[in-house]
């Protein structure tokens, strides 16, 4: 059985260990501290408990994924012998210049170090000799359930490493995309940066509620975006509609929020969204993880739609 480390148990770690033990992988995962280790595996059980009652897995799978999973602190245990790894500490340049390079003495020559980085150009930390062996292979949370990887490939990274991560994922039940090279924020964080900047705008000039603005999302861009995404909606518009719109400038992007924004205003006044019980929301005093599991079930359900309709023809139409 192969063996895959995950540095760094928080969230995104939690959930990325998971898929792998889950699809058959000996994991281990590492923090610094026990601490953090106890409330992954918490985190951990719960997943796998809800993929089964929600029947993702079997039962059986259910039970051995646990048997896959190790939890340590010590960062020599878990790289030794390991194929792949995950990383996904904070992100912070040198933290991870640090892991990478003492990663590099301990793991067998032919292992893949994946970064789950958000935005850090991580080939620049990453020592001379493992560069071929590089990626960043970022996922989206929560991280067991949402399907998409982007694989970024790196200036010196090999088509086998490449070709390897995606079939890892792929095996793994996941969407990998393939980036040709970096640029930060891959693709999802720039287009979820780019709205943000209109949100906080329609929000500060009171243009609408936040409950107004996400129904209006809601039940129009997510159930389009399912089908069309955001490219081939164009084509449906029509390419001439599209580019008289980019050359009349019907409107003017919102600029950038200035320090005191409604985002800086709620995080001041200790309104950190579904953690602390309130934020744009009021959460009405319910159980942090009673929300998530809410959530996670809801989302389970959209995720089973969602992959009905990466296989429709309008979605993955003929290459010319």
């Amino acid at each position: 059985m192969k063996k895959i480390a995950v540095f760094g148990a928080g969230t995104m770690g939690a959930g990325i260990a998971q898929t792998y033990a889950m699809y058959g992988y000996e994991v281990f995962l590492y923090s610094r501290t026990k601490k953090t280790l106890d409330r992954a595996r918490q985190v951990i059980e719960a997943g796998v408990a809800l993929f089964a009652e929600e029947e993702l897995i079997e039962e059986e799978n259910a039970r051995q994924t646990a048997g896959r999973l190790h939890y340590t602190t010590c960062v020599e245990e878990a790289a030794q012998g390991a194929w792949y790894v995950a990383e996904t500490i904070a992100e912070r340049e040198e933290e991870k210049r640090a892991l990478y390079q003492t990663l590099d003495r301990l793991l067998p020559s032919e292992a893949i170090l994946a970064s789950n980085t958000s935005y850090l150009n991580i080939f620049e930390l990453v020592p001379e000799g493992r560069q071929e062996r590089t990626v960043i292979a970022h996922w989206i949370a929560p991280a067991h359930i949402v399907p998409l990887v982007e694989v970024v490939c790196g200036p010196r990274t090999s088509e086998e490493t490449m070709n390897r991560v995606m079939q890892l994922h792929t095996q793994c039940g996941k969407l990998p995309v393939r980036m040709e090279r970096y640029v930060p924020g891959f693709i999802i964080n720039r287009l979820q940066s780019a709205m943000t900047r209109e949100v906080l705008y329609l929000l500060e000039q009171r243009y609408c509620t936040p409950e107004t603005l996400d129904l209006a999302v809601k039940a129009s861009l997510m159930p389009r975006g399912l089908l069309l995404g955001v490219v081939q909606r164009m084509d449906f518009n029509g390419l001439d509609v599209v580019a008289h719109g980019l050359e009349n400038q019907t409107y003017t992007p919102a600029p950038a929020p200035d320090q005191d924004n409604i985002i800086a205003r709620h995080y001041q006044a200790g309104e950190l969204g579904v953690k602390s019980g309130s934020g744009f929301y009021d959460y009405g005093g319910q159980p942090y993880q009673e929300v998530l599991e809410r959530r996670d079930r809801q989302l389970i359900q959209s995720v089973r739609l969602a992959r009905a309709f990466l296989d429709h023809p309008l979605a993955n139409p003929p290459k010319k």
